[in-house]
């Protein structure tokens, strides 16, 4: 019975729609209403060419670094120690001055 129900409220609304849909305007269609819809085509254009290149520049990092991973990498001696000459010791002495 519920289902019944259900089902013959849905066919009331989509006649009700289709009834509604069908009569036609008759009213004045403001000529900035093209601006809008270039707005809204501009705009789904721009997010979709930003979420592919979101997607593609993911997925090429990905392939790139499974392809790094293949290679063996031969380790790093470190020969020589960096000095910094005290150019960041600003930061520990900042009262000192």
């Amino acid at each position: 019975m519920k289902k019944a129900l259900s089902i013959l409220t849905f066919c009331l609304f989509f006649v009700m729609g289709m009834i509604a849909m069908a009569l036609t305007a008759g009213a004045y269609i403001d000529p900035s209403a093209m601006t809008y819809i270039v707005q809204v085509v501009v705009g789904i254009v721009v997010v979709s060419g930003a979420t592919l290149g979101f997607y593609f520049n993911k997925i090429k990092r990905k392939l790139r670094r499974n392809k790094d991973e293949s290679k063996p990498v031969a380790p790093v001696e470190q020969t020589e120690e960096i000095d910094d000459n005290g150019e960041f010791d600003d930061f520990d002495n900042e009262g000192e001055e």
